[in-house]
């Protein structure tokens, strides 16, 4: 057996004696807090969502805003969203304007187009969609960080070309993309943070055709 070097024992020592502390800085840690915090708890919330659009520029600048609330039940027999009676009527009343007048904005309609399944359980099972997300990078490394005024790990990970629709990685040249996670001593996840920074070309080609009567 070779002779045990006196720093890299004293800090196995430190290692067993403090695992939590250990552990936080590699994603494992992580990946052990959201097994525990991924359950089949049934969940029911109400959600609150707000759609902001401006179109045109000077006078012709048109902003409209529109909010809608929906309630989320997640539970053994499924997921399911709720539109109450009052938000019905308003969607129905955008639809109505839009048979005397097909240029009518439908802005409540186009929010609620926006808001499907695959965009709205993960918020009631952000554990999954987290692992997930860890599961397509690469480990980088653990930093410290500060978070709500403690000192916390950020864990950043490397995401590659993958992460984005096949129709688009063909057109793309250049590619930067990072996940960050910020965890507590003991692997508890805190916030995340994604950022995406791709460069790319993509060319049109326009055809037609004219006939002179």
């Amino acid at each position: 057996m070779p002779p045990l070097n006196p720093p890299l024992l004293m800090l196995a020592m430190l290692a067993m004696a403090l695992p939590g502390l250990a552990l936080a800085d590699s994603p494992q840690a992580l990946m052990a807090a959201l097994d525990r915090l991924d359950n089949e708890t049934p969940i029911r919330a109400r959600l609150e969502s707000e759609l902001w659009r401006a179109e045109g520029k000077g006078e012709d600048r048109e902003e409209t805003t529109r909010t809608l609330t929906l309630s989320l039940t997640d539970n053994r027999e499924g997921f399911s969203l709720q539109y109450g009676p009052k938000l019905l009527r308003r969607l129905d009343e955008e639809a109505e304007q839009q048979v005397t007048n097909p240029d009518a904005k439908t802005p409540l309609n186009d929010l609620a187009w926006r808001l499907n399944v695959n965009q709205l359980r993960p918020l009631l099972s952000p554990a999954q969609e987290l692992r997930r997300a860890i599961k397509r990078a690469e480990f980088r490394e653990a930093v410290s960080d500060e978070y709500d005024e403690q000192t916390v790990t950020r864990l950043i990970f490397d995401r590659d070309k993958s992460v984005v629709h096949e129709r688009m990685r063909r057109y793309i040249k250049e590619f930067d993309s990072t996940l960050e996670i910020w965890v507590t001593p003991e692997g508890t996840p805190l916030a995340s943070r994604v950022k995406l920074d791709a460069k790319g070309s993509i060319l049109f080609v326009i055809r037609g055709e004219h006939q002179k009567m």
